[in-house]
């Protein structure tokens, strides 16, 4: 037998809070019942129901890479006037948890799934799994500046670890993230006064955004699941 939040946690994705908040909503079904509390236990025989989606089957975890375009918002419900991840189908009646946030104006790599421990663990700053972008910038960057993003900065009161930089070109550079504040990588070039005219990630862990393009899905490879959940 398992507490109800708890299991909303674990099949769902949502953190104990948002579960906690699910449930006071009136978003969960148990058996067709809502639940009294976050106290009630459930155990296999259960159907529970999440939004009116059936979350009960203890295997059928997936996890999918998403190519985010940009102008979207990484956020579910009301984008006051801009694009949210509602605007695809399987998000929109899924609303599965997700890994690696990306603001309005970038691009790249996002992971979906409903194995709350593996998003769990993706978030953990403490996992170190690298993140890997194409920055491209206003102007050429100095090599000391180069030198200085390697070994970390603080910028308005908040410290950035160290990380890889490397040049592509004369405005493109690579940059591999240990983890994922807000608004890092733009932070970082602001405190030399350079300007990020567009940001795409492209990696997180052993994950790549591969052959996608902007708006679609792809279900992990054998060996992205192997190395990655």
């Amino acid at each position: 037998m398992t507490r109800i939040n708890k299991f909303l946690a674990s099949r769902s994705g949502l953190s104990r809070r948002d579960a906690d908040k699910a449930l006071t909503e009136g978003r969960v079904r148990i058996n067709n019942k809502m639940p009294e509390g976050p106290w009630v236990q459930v155990d296999e025989n259960d159907k529970v129901t999440l939004d009116g989606n059936d979350i009960s089957g203890a295997d059928d975890f997936f996890y999918w890479a998403f190519y985010k375009p940009k102008e979207l918002l990484t956020a579910y419900g009301d984008g006051h006037g801009k694009q949210t991840l509602e605007v695809f189908p399987f998000l929109r009646e899924n609303k599965p948890a997700y890994s690696g946030r990306l603001d309005y104006d970038s691009e790249g790599l996002i992971i979906f799934s409903n194995d709350g421990d593996f998003i769990r663990k993706l978030q953990n700053a403490e996992e170190k799994i690298e993140k890997e972008y194409i920055v491209t910038v206003n102007r050429v960057l100095k090599k000391s500046e180069i030198e200085e993003l390697r070994k970390g900065i603080t910028y308005e009161g908040i410290h950035y670890r160290e990380c890889i930089v490397e040049q592509h070109s004369h405005d493109r550079y690579q940059v591999v993230l240990h983890e994922g504040k807000k608004r890092q990588i733009r932070h970082m070039f602001r405190n030399f006064g350079i300007r990020v005219k567009k940001l795409k990630r492209v990696r997180i862990g052993s994950v790549n955004l591969n052959e996608l393009q902007p708006g679609e899905f792809r279900e992990f490879s054998p060996k992205e699941l192997r190395e990655m959940v």
